[in-house]
């Protein structure tokens, strides 16, 4: 029987034992989590009737990792998307919000009627969009890359990439769109680039096939999937459908010893109470933690994990009295670009996103902070933040009755940062990991983006432990 040790409790660690049960490979599995719970950013919390996520709230539907770990364990009635009302998100421009253009795919223009329409941009700009067909293509090869800026300013323009990709595609990272690598971030524009020559067309025929996947369904229409008690219901869940794998939560790995010839395992895992043994360890948390673990294994190794750059968030959960609020909140949220110098990234109407999130006649918004530029609101305290987000959506929003609650979510050093060349930093970290059999990395932060990602990084590890394809195997429903 093969001895397993999963470092981290976070969703890629229970997925890897997850799939490990799934095998049919003998497995002694325990998961050591630092932390007093399980899930990593995934945090949910439920107060006076409202579900908040203060961490991530979903996952990106045509990757199908999570929808698949959803429903082997028992979650697929429980699957939602984003209400199909409110799926537009507005952009802040010039003090005011404008909607964003129908018919954009990863900010990408697909229809040109509401995009002619638009009030974001001037003619100069929409004329460059409808020519980027003829822009000529580039080609990268081996460790070529670019920044998410200067790919969508190659393609349609400056101004395209500052008040659209910047806010929408750096904002899942919480991250700088001159820096981000565009290869590592959105691989699926530099493959339609690659495919069609043309961002648009490639799109185009992306946003057709998912209406025809709408007209199937509701969800299957939704960009985003999530849980309709929370994510945090995912995490609580995949946790107890594990038969046999020992989960210690409260238990912090110091460092990960290879051992020589010795009966209890190939590894020793220390803590600071006790030393565990195992035949493999997985290293299922951020590469800044992975990176002290295995400091004395592999200095080498060690500084590779420690060039992952991290940023710290947070976020502000604001709940109002429908009545209290102007606006309609009629969209999922809206962006703001950094050139409208505001200390918040993006406001979420949580309530108008989601079913499931508030009670009756009441509103929850959700305001972004921090991120690779604007790290340094971090140091208000609590309070200081909330009075921070209530003047900018009274600005914005025109809301001027205190919140029926508040609750802010910090989350430090918990956004990876896959700037220019992280694909090539990956390989370099994942061939060093391959000189120790036996030892496994994976999670956020290293290849992907999201919890989909995340998931497969975990069902790998597994696969290559029991040394087989789990592919079918993971698609068989809970048991229990």
């Amino acid at each position: 029987m093969k001895r397993v040790v999963i470092v981290g409790g976070g969703i890629t660690g229970l997925a890897t034992a997850h799939a490990l049960e799934k095998s049919r490979e003998p497995c002694q599995v325990r998961i050591i989590e630092a932390g007093p719970g399980l899930g990593g950013n995934i945090v949910t919390i439920r107060h006076n009737g409202f579900t908040i996520d203060g961490g991530p709230d979903s996952w990106v539907a045509t990757k199908p990792h999570a929808t698949r770990l959803a429903k082997a364990v028992g979650l697929g009635d429980e699957l939602i998307g984003t209400r199909p009302d409110s799926r537009k998100v507005y952009i802040v421009w010039q003090r005011r919000l404008h909607p964003m253009p129908e018919g954009l795919v990863l900010g990408i223009p697909t229809e040109w009627r509401p995009f002619a329409q638009t009030e974001l941009f001037g003619l100069d700009t929409k004329l460059r969009a409808l020519l980027e067909p003829l822009v000529p293509k580039k080609t990268f090869s081996g460790d070529d890359d670019e920044t998410i800026a200067s790919f969508v300013s190659r393609r349609l323009g400056s101004d395209i990439a500052e008040r659209i990709a910047g806010p929408l595609l750096g904002g899942i990272f919480a991250g700088d769109p001159e820096s981000l690598s565009v290869r590592a971030c959105v691989p699926q524009l530099v493959e339609a680039e690659a495919k069609h020559g043309s961002l648009v067309m490639a799109m185009r025929e992306l946003r057709r096939a998912r209406q025809e996947a709408g007209a199937r369904s509701d969800a299957a229409a939704s960009t985003f999937l999530s849980v309709k008690r929370g994510l945090g219901d995912f995490v609580t869940t995949v946790a107890h459908r594990l038969r046999d794998a020992e989960i210690m939560t409260g238990r912090a790995a110091t460092r990960v010893v290879r051992l020589d010839d010795d009966p209890r395992g190939r590894w020793a895992i220390e803590t600071p109470t006790e030393t565990l043994y195992a035949d493999h360890v997985a290293l299922t948390v951020p590469a800044r933690a992975a990176s002290r673990l295995v400091a004395d294994l592999d200095p080498s190794l060690s500084a590779k994990l420690a060039e992952v750059a991290y940023v710290s968030t947070a976020t502000v959960f604001l709940a109002y009295r429908t009545y209290d609020v102007r606006h309609p909140l009629d969209a999922a949220g809206f962006l703001v670009p950094r050139a409208e110098n505001r200390p918040i990234l993006a406001c979420t109407f949580v309530s108008s996103k989601w079913d499931h999130r508030a009670p009756s006649g009441q509103a929850l918004l959700r305001v972004f902070f921090g991120g690779a530029a604007g790290e340094h609101w971090l140091a208000r305290d609590d309070d200081a933040l909330t009075r921070l987000a209530r003047e900018q959506l009274s600005d914005l929003l025109g809301i001027e009755r205190p919140p029926v609650f508040s609750r802010v979510f910090r989350f430090d050093r918990a956004s990876p940062q896959p700037t220019v060349g992280h694909l090539a930093r990956m390989r370099r970290i994942l061939a060093n990991v391959d000189a120790h059999p036996g030892l496994h990395v994976g999670g956020n932060g290293y290849v992907g983006t999201g919890i989909p990602d995340a998931i497969r990084q975990g069902e790998e590890i597994a696969e290559r432990i029991a040394g087989a394809s789990l592919s079918s195997a993971l698609d068989e429903p809970a048991t229990r």
